[in-house]
């Protein structure tokens, strides 16, 4: 079964999943859900439903060979782990804490391609959502981070987030990746959705 990513309105976490299924290369749809009360971000891969896009995010990350992330077991898997939660409770925990975890953020990014050190990884498409969200929904300056700000810049010109950036506004998109289209809300079951 071709993957499908369930998602709703621009600004969620969802952003981060399709930019990481878009790196992944690997063949899988979306549908996108307009009614209220659905469940969203949602991943149904092989009749396994994902409803949280940490576990979303986990799971593309453990595909092709850990392209995305690392081998379980290793320090730097564990560091993936701790790295994801951080950026979901710092990105969710009022105002201050975002102000202190941007300012972290910004430390951190110093001299670094990627957010953890070593490699893109699912946890730079987390960081493209969240960040994209803080400036929609928290009023994120991101210009008083310079570093992250920069790293921001650098994303956004990579093809996957323009078409996820794309697919969340409805404008044309091309992908770099291996999607395969959208499916229409009347023609699937969304039981699963509910």
């Amino acid at each position: 079964m071709v993957p499908i990513l369930y998602y709703d309105a621009p600004g969620s976490c969802a952003f981060g999943a399709i930019v990481a299924l878009e790196w992944l290369c690997r063949p899988y749809r979306l549908l996108r859900l307009e009614l209220p009360g659905q469940h969203s971000p949602m991943l149904e891969t092989d009749r396994r439903v994902m409803r949280d896009c940490r576990a979303i995010l986990r799971h593309i990350a453990s595909q092709r060979r850990n392209l995305l992330g690392y081998k379980p077991g290793t320090a730097e898997h564990q560091h993936l782990e701790r790295l994801l939660d951080s950026l979901h409770e710092g990105f969710q925990s009022g105002q201050t804490r975002l102000l202190a975890f941007c300012a972290f953020l910004d430390t951190q990014l110093n001299n670094r391609e990627w957010v953890d050190g070593h490699k893109r990884t699912v946890a730079d498409a987390c960081l493209v959502a969240a960040v994209r969200w803080a400036q929609q929904h928290a009023g994120l300056e991101i210009s008083r981070y310079p570093r992250l700000q920069h790293y921001i810049y650098q994303q956004h010109k990579d093809p996957a987030v323009f078409f996820a950036d794309a697919i969340e506004s409805q404008r044309p998109a091309v992908s770099s990746g291996r999607f395969r289209g959208h499916l229409r809300q009347e023609d699937w079951d969304l039981s699963l959705a509910a």
